[in-house]
Formats: structure tokens, C-alpha cells, sequence
């Protein structure tokens, strides 16, 4: 089997860069003959303009198309999600790809609002996507069904795994003495985009709380965007300034020891999250989670064999929750136990195994 991979820029950011060469590497190991070639998916730093960015696109699409006239490919695979910009740069693509050859698109997220979208040429052109693709993976149960709400044959959709290397999550007995964190006291991680919808701020909030309380902590805070600011801010504003590091953008390689030497994490997100990588980290580092039932957690993980529960919008709830997890080793020690033995479901051999058998289902539905 030959399959021909549209993988993100080196340099854009986001979960695709990391979980995507992984997942390359393991499909070769199968056995698969893998070739890749850079599809536009995500940003860098700074935004890219419209015209430069459609130019990125034809010319993204042209590559593959060159590559597929020169080589005979089983399965094109592209990494995708489903937005605005995503519908078009795809429906672009595949008016330059063949026909004859099924290409299955695996979607990195998706905005739910834009799946629900009433307006009449956006569904057109979502129904378009799914009629000329050969399979859909989306990462949530959730996902699957907005998905097929929005025109998406259920017949096409399929659960996409992202992979994760637990092996590179180790502890390092000089991460507190580097980073001038006592050993008793708990560090809370958060890792994500500044963006609102992340819950960065009520994390924050939350942390506010604790120090009324009189809890111990520190919270490291990996990222950068909107509402760094507003942040920092509401940060001094509590008092707890001395007590939050924002070490800004840290490359997704780099990641690994804050997740390795942390207490728990700590995402109260509210966004369009498919299965947010960060969440995969954690669980591969044997980290406690504290986050929100949404989308590809809620399919994976359960309260309180793997994290606890907190809601969206609720500083207090959300204090009470950390609270709760750093009064109680025995759920922490519960926790890191289970979350290691539930990465054995990310691990590259197992998930190439599983889209082994997806390829060769989409072949034979096209030989069919």
C-alpha cells in the first residue's frame, strides 16, 4: 500500500505539527510506503494574508497533484478541519486531485456553529467536501454527529486517534529547582492558546480562590495570545502574581517536561475542541486532569478514574475541584496509574494498525 500525506508546515503551530510526523513514522514501520508532501493547514506566528494565503493553496494543491501523476498512490490522507478557509483550500484541492484515487480527510477539529451553518452556500459546499471524500475521521463521538447533522454519509465517518509518544514524558528531579519551585508546593499546569474561549481566565480566577484559602501552588502557564494581557492583569489584581509564570510560546516539542513534572493539569475549556493534544500529553504523561466533558475527553475519560469533571464559566467550582485533588494523593497516584495505561491507546503501532484497516476498507469500497 502507497499513500501520499498532505502534512502541516514545519513551522505553523498547533497539535497537527507535533502528533502528525509520529503517526507518519509508525505507518512506515507497518509497513505502509508513506510519501508527504507540505498541505497549508494552521498559521505561524503572525497571520498570513488572504492573497498569499490562496496563492499557498494553489500551489499546495498543484504539489500534490504533480505527486500523484508521478507516482501511483493507493490513498491520498490529508490533514484537515472544518471551518471557512479549511472548506475552500479542500474543495480547491480537490479540483485539482484525480478521481480515481480515494482521499481520506482527517479532521483536526471542527467549529460546531459552522457545522450547524444555515446559509445556503456554506452547506453546499460541506456537502460537496463529503461527497467528493472518500472517508472522514473526526476525534469525538460529538464531532460524528454534528458531522452528520451537517450532510456527512455516517457511513463515511470514523473515529480518528491522534498519536502520542509517552516515552518522551519523563520526571527530571531538577525541574522545581530550575524552574525555583519548593518540593512541597504544587505546580498547576495550563497549556494552551490566549484565547478566551480556552478558560485561561478562570483558571486565574480559580487560583485566586485557592490563595483565600490559603492553598499553596504555582501556576505555570505555557502559551501566548488575546488574552495574555487581560491575564497578567487579573493575575496582579489577585495577588497571586508572584505565584503564575507565563513562560509564552514554547515549541510543542519542548512541552514534554512540563507535563512530566507537573502536579495536574488544568483546562476548563469551553472552545470547539476535537481531542486538544494537550489533553493527550497529560494522559501520556500519567498527569492528573482537571478539564470540562467536552467532545473527545468525554470519550476517552471518566470522573474520577482519570480526571474530574469542572464547568465552563466557574472559577469557584473549578477551585473546589484542584482543591479536592490536591487534598487527596491516593486519587492523584489513581489518576497517573490509569492515565498511563490509557496512552497505550495512542501509541503509534497500535493506531498505524488501525489505519491499516481504514485504508484498506476506503480501497475496497472503491474497487466495490
Amino acid at each position: 500500500m502507497r499513500v501520499l500525506v498532505g502534512m502541516p508546515d514545519k513551522d505553523s503551530l498547533g497539535g497537527p505539527v507535533y502528533c502528525e510526523p509520529p503517526f507518519v513514522a509508525a505507518l512506515r514501520a507497518s509497513g505502509v510506503e508513506v510519501d508527504e508532501e507540505t498541505y497549508v493547514y494552521g498559521e505561524g506566528s503572525s497571520p498570513t494574508p488572504l492573497l498569499k494565503r490562496f496563492a499557498r493553496v494553489i500551489d499546495a494543491a498543484k504539489r500534490l497533484r504533480r505527486r500523484t501523476r508521478e507516482t501511483r498512490y493507493d490513498i491520498i490522507h490529508l490533514n484537515t478541519s472544518i471551518d471557512e478557509k479549511c472548506v475552500v483550500r479542500d474543495l480547491v484541492t480537490f479540483a485539482f486531485l484525480p478521481s480515481k484515487v480515494p482521499v481520506y480527510l482527517k479532521m483536526h477539529g471542527s467549529i460546531a456553529s459552522f457545522l450547524a451553518t444555515k446559509n445556503p452556500v456554506w452547506r453546499w459546499a460541506m456537502r460537496r467536501l463529503f461527497a467528493r471524500a472518500a472517508g472522514v475521521g473526526v476525534l469525538s463521538s460529538e464531532e460524528r454527529e454534528n458531522f452528520i447533522r451537517a450532510g456527512c454519509p455516517p457511513e463515511k465517518l470514523s473515529l480518528a486517534k491522534l498519536v502520542v509518544d509517552a516515552d518522551i514524558f519523563r520526571p527530571d528531579p531538577g525541574f522545581r529547582t530550575c524552574h525555583g519551585v519548593g518540593p512541597d508546593t504544587p505546580i498547576l499546569l495550563y497549556s494552551a492558546r490566549f484565547v478566551e474561549t480556552k478558560g485561561l481566565l478562570d483558571v486565574i480566577a480559580a487560583c485566586g480562590e485557592l490563595k483565600k484559602a490559603g492553598s499553596e501552588f504555582a501556576l505555570f502557564c505555557l502559551g501566548d495570545g488575546p488574552v495574555r494581557v487581560e491575564a497578567e492583569t487579573l493575575a496582579a489584581e489577585l495577588g497571586i502574581a508572584a505565584r503564575v509564570r507565563f513562560f509564552g510560546y514554547i515549541p510543542e516539542s519542548d512541552t514534554a517536561a512540563f507535563h512530566a513534572n507537573s502536579t495536574a493539569f488544568v483546562f476548563p475549556t469551553y472552545h470547539d475542541e476535537g481531542l486538544p493534544i494537550v489533553i493527550l500529553k497529560s494522559i501520556a504523561a500519567g498527569l492528573p486532569i482537571i478539564t470540562t466533558r467536552i467532545r473527545g475527553a468525554a470519550d476517552y475519560m471518566t470522573d474520577p478514574e482519570n480526571c474530574l469533571w469542572t464547568e465552563p464559566h466557574n472559577p469557584t467550582a473549578l477551585a473546589e475541584r484542584i482543591t479536592e485533588l490536591l487534598d487527596n494523593p491516593d486519587l492523584r497516584q489513581k489518576m497517573s496509574t490509569n492515565n498511563r495505561h490509557l496512552a497505550t491507546q495512542f501509541t503509534g503501532e497500535s493506531i498505524a494498525k488501525e489505519y491499516f484497516e481504514l485504508y484498506n476498507s476506503l480501497l475496497s469500497e472503491k474497487r466495490g
